[in-house]
């Protein structure tokens, strides 16, 4: 088995990005009715980076290298990331894709996103923002937040089974997802003003 040598790009230490994968695979491993599409867009992108999947958002194949020490560092560039995390935030915030200007700006070919499921997307844009140092909270709840008695953000998820979902989860899911498209929408004016203020 190989070790992961994170990119020097990555900001979180490997403890803490093993940790979100760890739960994220642990997630995932409870089934299609337990998962939700920002569950899944969250292990896609921590996929990408420690497995060499494809991009979460445009399915771009970057190949890794494998050192022969065994360690293996993934191909996902700085640019190529921050390229997906722009995506990734355009499809969640329900906004318009990058221009041909965006594409230029970011250094990478212009690649359309492949999957347009807002919450999917919210999930890969908070963990590629994450990696990136954007965003300085977790991408999905551990046991580092239990430890330090954080609550967790949607409780509605957690000790109900899915047969058990009644209006009252499904509203606060409703408004956990508002929450999300609002957030990505907030995150998506900023950038879009910045980058337009510079052009």
């Amino acid at each position: 088995m190989s070790t992961l040598v994170l990119p020097s790009w990555v900001v979180p230490d490997v403890d803490a990005v093993r940790e979100c994968e760890r739960v994220s695979v642990r997630r995932l491993g409870l089934g299609p009715r337990a998962v939700t599409a920002r569950d899944a867009g969250v292990a896609a992108a921590l996929a990408w980076l420690t497995i060499g999947e494809v991009s979460p958002l445009t399915h771009r194949a970057v190949p890794g290298t494998l050192h022969p020490d065994g360690s293996w560092t993934p191909g996902a560039t700085w640019e190529l990331v921050r390229a997906e995390s722009w995506v990734a935030l355009c499809v969640a915030a329900g906004a318009l894709t990058p221009t041909e200007e965006d594409w230029r700006r970011l250094g990478v070919e212009p690649a359309p996103a492949a999957i347009d499921d807002a919450e999917f997307a919210y999930g890969a844009w908070r963990t590629l923002a994450w990696l990136l140092g954007v965003r300085e909270d977790f991408p999905i709840y551990t046991s580092w937040h239990r430890a330090a008695s954080i609550r967790r953000d949607r409780r509605h998820l957690y000790g109900r089974r899915p047969a058990e979902r009644d209006a009252a989860w499904r509203a606060a899911e409703q408004a956990a997802r508002d929450q999300a498209r609002a957030d990505a929408r907030r995150h998506w004016e900023h950038v879009r003003a910045r980058v337009d203020a510079t052009a």
